[in-house]
């Protein structure tokens, strides 16, 4: 699961994270670096990894959640974008929720598809310009990629990644 250092949205992450590992899941956290990061509510979780560090090879999914911050420090992260690539087109599960999914856009792993985001002007251009439809939806699934709006829809997300992962 990737969560930027600063400012993420607890519910994006400890919901899912929590499904998942009830299943018997191992989560490892990355984020910019591997630290201490702080949620939006003064939550916090340690970062296994840093994200350069991640390998599509070593993982059944990945799983960006957002925050207030993910424009800064995830949007444009070359490397998670690279991550997000290979974990798609090796078939596994990508899944992003609120303005994380706009790194799948940038990876272009949207393009010609609907695509959800959390409502903010910026994010949807960023959708749009990477050829995305933006249409407002909390849910959507595409084959092995899962996107959600935001944190009303972080139960959810994570019931859609434990089931993927079922297969």
């Amino acid at each position: 699961m990737v969560i930027p250092h600063t400012q993420f949205r607890e519910e994006e992450f400890f919901e899912p994270k929590k499904i998942l590992e009830d299943e018997g899941a191992r989560v490892v956290v990355a984020s910019t670096t591997a630290r201490m990061c702080r949620g939006l509510k003064g939550g916090t979780a340690q970062a296994d990894i840093a994200i350069a560090d991640a390998r599509a090879d070593d993982y059944a999914a990945v799983v960006l959640c957002g925050g207030s911050s993910v424009p800064e420090f995830l949007w444009n992260d070359k490397k998670l974008q690279e991550l997000v690539s290979a974990t798609a087109a090796a078939g596994k599960i990508v899944a992003a929720i609120c303005l994380s999914t706009v790194v799948l856009a940038k990876a272009k792993l949207l393009a010609g598809r609907e695509a959800t985001v959390y409502f903010l002007p910026e994010a949807i251009d960023e959708l749009k310009n990477a050829g995305a439809k933006y249409v407002k939806e909390t849910l959507l699934i595409h084959n092995n990629l899962i996107l959600a709006e935001g944190p009303p829809d972080s139960q959810r997300f994570g019931q859609a990644i434990r089931t993927a992962l079922a297969g």
